[in-house]
């Protein structure tokens, strides 16, 4: 019946026009869609979003990525520690080994 007085009887697109002239509010209200879309938008979408790069960029970024990364630093680092204690020499390995077990035995006599 809405729909019949404001398009029928040969007025066409012109009784719309005229509600949206007598109505303006609810014309906007109505052509806006309540403006559900926006409050969703800004309820929603973007709170989620915002959350959802926190935790790229935070949580994947720093603790997972540095979680991987963290072994092949300190093997790298060992590593190039050991390559400096690796001259081939054997009075240097028998010095590391008897320095290494006085070490642990003052570590376990001292706990």
């Amino acid at each position: 019946w809405v729909a019949w007085t404001l398009y029928g009887k040969a007025r066409g697109l012109e009784g719309g026009s005229i509600w949206a002239k007598r109505f303006p509010a609810l014309h906007r209200l109505l052509e806006n869609k309540y403006w559900v879309d926006e409050f969703y938008d800004a309820s929603v979408v973007r709170p989620i979003g915002a959350l959802a790069r926190f935790c790229w960029k935070v949580v994947d970024g720093i603790f997972v990525e540095g979680a991987v990364h963290a072994p092949a630093v300190f093997s790298r680092v060992f590593g190039e520690l050991g390559r400096l204690t690796t001259t081939g020499n054997v009075r240097s390995y028998l010095f590391y080994a008897v320095f290494g077990m006085l070490a642990l035995a003052w570590w376990v006599l001292s706990s």
